[in-house]
């Protein structure tokens, strides 16, 4: 079958649809035996993630939406392994012949980002709900800090009073892509994933990966940003550093291509976002041993050079010193920063030495933190308004 071109950023329930069960994972995923009305099921569920997101009320998320799922679809379904014999093999075609990984993979691909589309507390187990309470911190980033560990509860909740039979959250399969889509917010050492078995740890590993690389700028609409300036500058930055990756990342027999762009207005001082970045896509590498489950190791990145921001980008990025957070540079790397994982930045005051240790051997760039700690406050934590401030005088 010919690939086919990701649906529009505007896309509706039955474009989204359309695309998932043509696809060639979604394709695979039907034939699975052992899930009784697993079509029917697998409409319903993408019926409810719109209805979810169109619910939100986040707007200044990137994508977690039904675009987003679509281009992790996409990926999979595209992913080709290291040539063996002079064949290269798609990786859906490594799965089981019985269709009940592709069933999985896909359901838990559904499943990963729900919580970021919910924000019910009382999804949270007991034991949870005080150590994260949502008067803690502001609400986007308790969505986002709490969006896997309220995802069983939310899908428990949802299934439990809907019209479904009931044998659908104790079937095998609902189960274990459940574990796999919570699982994908944890490193391969992590409890979460460790506790998945045998070839369901391939799986994950499929679905971390794909997440990793799904950065480009399909992710959200800068436009909307800029114009609108909405959210908290952690959410804004999240956004601006999906316009940092040009098109959209693929693995091609096994190879992965990531070509980086250059807002205009920024030099050589912006340089450790583009380290940052860079070290964030080598992360991918933290799952080849579970890949290779699947066939699906020995993966390598190639970051093409860097040509400049595309002219269409260059329009839009060209404002992001409109923002009144990111009027320089260095206010903007220092925010942009932030947006990534400890581990991407190898900060050993956020990160512990032993997950630091884990990147040996990934080429992880060095990144001088120095001025980012000194905006945060040397003694006293600064709150976020004055971060901005000092960031801002570049002090």
């Amino acid at each position: 079958m010919v690939d086919r071109a990701l649906p529009d950023a505007d896309l509706n329930l039955r474009d989204a649809a359309d695309f998932i069960f043509e696809s060639q994972l979604g394709r695979k995923a039907l034939e699975c035996s052992d899930f009784p009305h697993f079509p029917i099921f697998l409409r319903d569920l993408l019926t409810t993630i719109y209805r979810l997101a169109q619910s939100c009320h986040l707007a200044e998320f990137t994508d977690h939406g039904l675009l987003h799922l679509c281009s992790l679809v996409d990926r999979i379904s595209r992913w080709t392994c290291v040539p063996y014999q002079g064949k290269s093999i798609r990786l859906i075609d490594a799965l089981d012949h019985s269709r009940s990984e592709a069933a999985v993979l896909l359901l838990s691909t559904l499943f990963h980002d729900m919580g970021m589309l919910s924000q019910r507390p009382e999804d949270l187990e007991p034991s949870q709900q005080l150590r994260l309470e949502k008067a803690q911190s502001d609400i986007p980033t308790w969505v986002r800090e709490t969006h896997i560990p309220r995802l069983r509860g939310l899908l428990n909740r949802l299934f439990q009073e809907s019209d479904k039979p009931s044998d659908i959250l104790t079937n095998s399969i609902f189960q274990r892509a459940v574990s796999i889509a919570i699982a994908h917010g944890s490193w391969p050492w992590k409890e979460d994933f460790i506790a998945l078995r045998g070839r369901d740890m391939g799986l994950a590993a499929v679905l971390a990966v794909s997440d990793l690389l799904d950065e480009d700028s399909n992710r959200c609409d800068v436009r909307t940003l800029l114009d609108h300036r909405l959210g908290t500058t952690l959410n804004m930055a999240h956004w601006i550093r999906h316009g940092l990756t040009n098109g959209r990342v693929l693995v091609e027999k096994g190879i992965v291509h990531i070509l980086l762009v250059r807002p205009p207005g920024t030099d050589a001082q912006f340089e450790p976002a583009f380290s940052a970045l860079r070290n964030h896509f080598r992360l991918v590498m933290l799952y080849e041993q579970h890949l290779s489950l699947l066939g699906a190791g020995f993966l390598k990145l190639d970051f093409q050079p860097n040509l400049g921001c595309p002219e269409e980008d260059a329009l839009i990025l060209s404002d992001w010193d409109q923002i009144s957070e990111f009027q320089s540079q260095r206010a903007l790397l220092y925010h942009l920063l932030k947006s990534f994982f400890a581990i991407a930045l190898c900060d050993s005051r956020r990160e512990t030495e032993d997950t630091i240790s884990k990147t040996t051997g990934l080429n992880m760039e060095p990144i001088d933190l120095d001025f980012y700690y000194r905006y945060q406050g040397e003694v006293e934590s600064r709150s976020i308004y004055e971060q901005s401030f000092y960031a801002l005088l570049g002090e």
